[in-house]
């Protein structure tokens, strides 16, 4: 008896002598394994989707990178900058070959980016206002393009999960280790996603997975005309073709500094292009199944009709235009073009937005340009409820952006 009781008692002893280091070191070790095969099924799965900071914000990164190139250019420089209106609605080569047939020389770029809410429009134009103060360059003109529907506290809430990630792709180094001063939790979650997790943020994984089981949103009760898509798609294809034969050397970007931005333009299509586009736009605007599901996909995404503003973005917006005042010598604000046919505000919404527009003026010392409803534009040079296509609403706009500038850059120093 007493021997099996000193034995036990001795396993016992020996079990409970354990380096408390060697517990501490199983455990790092096992925290370690965890998440290193928890990051290794994060990477595995963004790689699948092919999900990274490279896709999200592409154009973005590509205009961001060619700062460095654009500040170097010997030209005055015209930047107009919004969402992918912006991107739809200005041809920048359009624009300087009309100005140089005034003997305007000066050359514009294209920073219009679809995604940018005004939270990461702030943040992006600080990247822009830094490249041209170190350069110790100016613009010369920078047209902003105030989005209202872009501005609301709907698109603010659906673009939520997506901050840390957009961020993080945007901030300066700097920015995230004051943050990181700031609030340590949220400053090493940024450098996480930075550095470990290729701009990826859980967030952005989570609503991605979370969107499968979301309400649906109301769709359309025009019935398609299956005839009229098929026309409509074999044109399309035509005009595929028509590209790859005209831009043999085409090199694929988001954002190309040879077309400064923008994207082909009229005088350098083929006359069976053009006449392929008319039809194109033709048969486009006969769709209505098309616009109508876009204009609901707009007020359930963006709150197009109503404008309930949200106060953070305003803010942005704000903070947006005082950062292009600190290198530009002129900076104007505009509201683009609205397809009257598909997008109108309620009363309430108007008042809103007019009250908005009120604010961010008071704010910013400018005179905000109202181009929603211009006489030179018709629902029919839009491409959906919202952009203008290409070679009726991007010409006729940009022509109208020549004539409201062409004084002003003619006579600037």
């Amino acid at each position: 008896m007493s021997s099996s009781t000193s034995n036990f008692n001795t396993e016992s002893n020996s079990s409970m002598s354990v380096s408390p280091r060697k517990i501490y070191f199983k455990i790092l070790l096992a925290f370690v394994i965890g998440t290193g095969c928890s990051m290794g099924l994060i990477r595995g799965f963004t790689y699948i989707m092919d999900a990274s900071g490279d896709n999200f914000l592409g154009r973005v990164l590509e205009s961001r990178a060619a700062l460095k190139k654009i500040v170097k250019e010997e030209h005055d420089l015209v930047m107009f900058f919004g969402s992918s209106m912006t991107g739809a609605g200005f041809a920048p080569r359009q624009f300087d070959q009309s100005m140089q047939e005034r003997n305007i020389d000066i050359k514009s770029f294209n920073y219009g980016f679809g995604g940018l809410n005004p939270f990461f429009q702030d943040i992006f134009s600080r990247r822009i206002r830094e490249e041209f103060q170190q350069n110790n360059r100016r613009l010369e003109l920078a047209i902003l393009e105030f989005n209202p529907f872009q501005t609301t506290i709907t698109r603010h809430k659906r673009a939520k999960s997506l901050e840390d990630s957009f961020e993080v792709l945007l901030a300066s180094n700097e920015e995230i280790k004051n943050i990181t001063l700031d609030d340590p939790t949220r400053g090493v979650r940024l450098l996480t996603i930075k550095h470990l997790r290729d701009g990826v943020s859980a967030e952005m994984i989570t609503g991605f997975l979370g969107s499968e089981f979301s309400i649906p949103r109301s769709r359309t009760e025009i019935p398609e005309d299956e005839e009229l898509e098929k026309k409509f798609n074999e044109i399309g294809e035509l005009l595929n073709e028509a590209f790859a034969k005209e831009y043999p050397n085409y090199v694929n970007s988001q954002w190309s500094y040879d077309w400064q931005g923008g994207g082909t333009i009229p005088q350098e299509r083929s006359d069976e292009t053009l006449k392929l586009f008319e039809e194109y736009y033709r048969l486009q605007n006969q769709n209505n199944h098309r616009y109508d599901d876009d204009r609901l996909s707009r007020i359930n995404s963006a709150d197009i009709i109503e404008l309930n503003f949200s106060e953070g973005l305003v803010e942005a917006y704000i903070r947006l235009i005082k950062n292009f005042q600190q290198f530009s010598n002129k900076v104007e604000v505009v509201l683009l073009p609205r397809n009257t046919k598909w997008i109108t505000n309620s009363p309430e919404g108007l008042k809103r937005l007019n009250a908005t527009i009120k604010r961010i003026e008071d704010a910013t010392g400018i005179t905000m340009k109202n181009h929603q409803d211009l006489s030179v534009m018709k629902p029919t040079m839009f491409r959906d409820t919202t952009h203008l296509n290409r070679y009726q609403g991007s010409v006729a706009y940009t022509n109208y952006i020549v004539e409201q500038y062409a004084d002003y850059l003619k006579n600037a120093d």
